[in-house]
């Protein structure tokens, strides 16, 4: 599957332009388009990573990596996300799917899911990465 830089590209060169001039106008719009940040993100979100956070702390913080747990101060505070950091949190979101057990509010796999917004995230993340583009 073609990036979006590659589709831009040809896109640019289908449409008269140089394959160089293509390649300096995408490469800029891109690198614009990742600047922007969002903080539109559901009040679901910022409460898994609440819940994530309060849970954590019952098991004394032995959950999850430094990024994670910085990752649910962020969300809880609902603070500007890039789409860089958009895309990490879809991707990390996507794999650990699998250990969330929602029963099971010890286990690292639940906690640090909750941390980076849980399945309101998933799902947020995905919408927004679809709207920019990113994912089809």
């Amino acid at each position: 599957m073609p990036t979006k830089l590659e589709r831009c590209v040809k896109q640019l060169i289908e449409e008269g332009y140089e394959e160089q001039s293509a390649y300096a106008i995408c490469t800029a719009s891109i690198e614009k388009a990742n600047a922007k940040t969002f903080s539109d993100y559901p009040q679901a979100v910022r409460d898994a990573a609440e819940r994530g956070i309060k849970l954590n702390e019952k098991v004394n913080n032995r959950c999850a990596t430094q990024v994670g747990k910085v990752r649910a101060k962020q969300l809880a505070k609902g603070e500007p996300l890039s789409l860089d950091t958009i895309k990490r949190m879809y991707s990390y979101l996507s794999r650990a799917a699998t250990y969330y057990k929602p029963n099971d509010t010890e286990a690292c796999g639940t906690i640090s899911y909750l941390l980076w917004g849980g399945e309101p995230a998933l799902r947020w993340t995905e919408r927004v990465l679809k709207s920019e583009g990113e994912i089809e």
